[in-house]
């Protein structure tokens, strides 16, 4: 067992490093212009106890987005509510607020399954912080992995536009941390909310489509094989 453990492990960090070409996915040129910058680039991979074919069907939804928030209210928030909610303003194409009022644009860019083993979901952020403004391409791939689940990576290309903040971020800096800490927590949170989603009945009865229902329950429990900062 702890071999094959090994094996998906190294299958994972090699999808991570090889596997997850972002910008063959992508048509939209001003996102592909990232990606071919010097950006500050992040990425986990681990094992998950998930179903693939229920994967594909919940990060398939048309309203995922306020599924996931719903689910965040519920798990992670511990007042029950969402910080700062994701506003949809259709065609893929969301925005929220933090608590100083700094809105962050976001855009789906790709989302859907790319072959019979394979999901991909592509995402680009625009924001200002306190180091000023800020692009991130965000890539969050899904693998089937028979009997063992599914890998589930995450990729992050982020692009301050200060051309000192990128040259501190590539080294040693506030920002590169900022970025790292960020990558860390949306990759617990999308974990944790994914296994939920892909577990629970209820959801299945208000999100999925009738022929998905018939798909067994899931577990929570995972195979988690670490949260491992690829830089």
């Amino acid at each position: 067992m702890k071999r094959i453990v090994l094996q998906m492990l190294a299958l994972g960090f090699a999808v991570v490093a090889h596997g997850m070409d972002t910008g063959a996915l992508i048509g939209d040129a001003e996102a592909k212009k990232i990606l071919e910058k010097k950006c500050i680039r992040l990425g986990t991979s681990e094992v998950l106890k998930v179903d693939f074919e229920t994967a594909c069907s919940v990060l398939m939804q048309p309203k995922l987005v306020e599924a996931i928030q719903e689910e965040f209210a519920q798990i992670i928030a511990e007042d029950g509510k969402v910080e700062f909610p994701v506003i949809d303003e259709g065609d893929g194409n969301y925005y929220y607020e933090n608590e100083k009022g700094k809105r962050t644009d976001v855009h789906e860019l790709y989302r859907k399954r790319t072959d019979e083993h394979t999901f991909n979901y592509v995402v680009w952020a625009r924001g200002k912080r306190f180091f000023g403004g800020f692009d991130v391409v965000v890539h969050l791939q899904v693998v089937d992995a028979g009997h063992q689940g599914i890998i589930y990576s995450v990729n992050t290309h982020a692009y301050p536009h200060n051309w000192a903040t990128r040259f501190f971020a590539r080294n040693i800096g506030a920002t590169k941390r900022y970025f790292k800490r960020k990558m860390e927590m949306i990759s617990y949170i999308a974990r944790e909310i994914g296994l939920s989603l892909c577990s629970k009945e209820d959801f299945r009865k208000r999100w999925l489509a009738p022929d998905v229902e018939q798909v067994p329950k899931l577990t929570q429990e995972n195979s988690a094989v670490g949260l491992q900062p690829v830089l």
